[in-house]
């Protein structure tokens, strides 16, 4: 029997199995072949896309919110503290530490995404002399 004989006397569902099979060899060894086509990626990849699309807006708007929480409570904080410094409330060293902290992981988000500053790198810049004025007076 021949190869052309065997094509003949399949059905069009199982010359379609046939196909599909034969497809699913073609892709998986191309998936394996050290080529950078990686198909089967691709096709789950799609897939999750089509599936998870909502799940993926929802976190992408609460990552954002998070970020905006983190951005607005680093600001409160500096300012907050630059004020307090201006009323003569007198803060423990820990205080001094954490704002000094807070400060340059905000400085250092700032720079690395761009966003505007305006006052808080003036009180930053307030909080840095009058910390080194207060340390070389010894009274933190």
């Amino acid at each position: 029997m021949t190869i052309t004989n065997l094509f003949q006397k399949l059905t069009a569902g199982e010359a379609a199995g046939w196909a599909v099979v034969l497809l699913i060899m073609i892709l998986s060894l191309i998936q394996i072949s050290p080529i950078k086509l990686n198909p089967w990626d691709h096709i789950f990849g799609w897939i999750g896309k089509k599936t998870n699309g909502a799940t993926e807006k929802r976190l992408e708007k609460l990552e954002k919110q998070l970020r905006d929480m983190w951005i607005n409570q680093h600001r409160q904080s500096i300012l907050t503290f630059a004020r307090e410094c201006r009323s003569n409330i007198e803060h423990s060293s820990d205080e001094w530490t954490n704002v000094l902290n807070v400060a340059e992981e905000y400085e250092r988000y700032v720079e690395e995404n761009h966003v505007t500053n305006g006052i808080i790198t003036q009180d930053t810049v307030y909080l840095r002399a009058l910390y080194q004025e207060l340390s070389r007076e010894h009274k933190i």
